[in-house]
């Protein structure tokens, strides 16, 4: 049995939902749909998804409050019956019709874990900084993902119940941010195997320029608070970890302190430059840990 865990806030997930049934029912799957509603506002949205209900082999579980993305995760896990739990965020879309399929295919190897990856459409329903950060730091094969191997991201993606019950999400991650890269560290210290497939969804994803940035700054507070954890395995962190025994933490925070809007000027234009946003993001870490 094959359970599509679907964790959505403030997002209209109805035409995800019935893709998939689409996709499962032509198959000939064994299939439940599960989508999580961590306490939306929105709601007009809430109203169009309580519509979940009224499709064969789907229900919608509403928490009434946000309980944050890890929670939400490890309660759709809990709530599922299938063998494999194939994850999807409530803004990605199936970029073919043998999607389900590819995963299904790919369990026959018993693997642990399987990533098909993400595309973004260039149709201009996307922000620029989004799309341009989207197609040159997100969009990749599976042999580019299979290099990175337990570093990928969780839009999409499937786990066996093996994994279920032996790794969850660290609820302590109560904000955006990281719970992904944390999962992978566990994955990997576990000894999963992890399968790179070539089976992306569409993301669709719906933020201004200007909330995209906001995230990014709510994502390095998640880092900071998680240092300890994630301090080899993140990026940012790796370059602050250099900038530190450069002796340099200081002046980069100044960066921050005083081109912030000439950073974000770039940054919410037509033509974003993503080492601007690398700037900002290490100038804005050194800024509010030295603070």
């Amino acid at each position: 049995m094959l359970s599509i865990l679907i964790p959505t806030y403030n997002h209209v997930c109805l035409g995800l939902v019935r893709e998939v049934v689409g996709q499962a029912s032509q198959a000939g799957y064994d299939y439940e749909v599960i989508v999580g509603d961590d306490g939306s506002t929105n709601l007009r949205m809430v109203a169009e998804n309580s519509k979940i209900d009224d499709i064969d082999g789907c229900r919608l579980i509403v928490t009434g409050k946000n309980i944050g993305i890890a929670r939400m995760r490890n309660m759709l896990m809990n709530e599922s019956k299938g063998d494999y739990m194939l994850f999807l965020d409530s803004d990605v879309m199936p970029a073919s019709k043998d999607f389900l399929q590819k995963y299904v295919d790919a369990t026959k190897s018993k693997t642990d874990v399987v990533v098909g990856g993400i595309m973004y459409r260039q149709d201009g329903s996307i922000s620029p900084l989004r799309l341009k950060y989207g197609i040159e730091r997100e969009q990749s094969t599976a042999a580019q993902r299979k290099l990175r191997g337990y570093s990928f991201i969780s839009s999409a993606f499937m786990l066996s119940r093996k994994v279920a019950e032996a790794i969850r999400f660290d609820e302590s991650f109560d904000r955006y941010g990281h719970e992904d890269t944390l999962f992978g560290v566990s994955l990997k210290l576990a000894g999963m195997q992890i399968t790179h497939i070539d089976a992306p969804v569409f993301h669709d994803n719906t933020d201004t320029s200007e909330e995209f940035v906001e995230k990014t700054r709510v994502a390095i507070q998640s880092l900071i608070m998680h240092y300890d954890e994630l301090r080899d395995y993140s990026r940012l962190a790796q370059i602050y970890e250099k900038t530190k025994k450069l002796h340099l933490t200081h002046v980069i925070g100044m960066v921050y302190k005083y081109f912030r809007r000439q950073m974000e000027k770039n940054l919410l234009s037509a033509k974003p430059s993503l080492r601007i946003l690398d700037m900002y993001k290490l100038s804005y870490m050194c800024r509010i840990n030295r603070l």
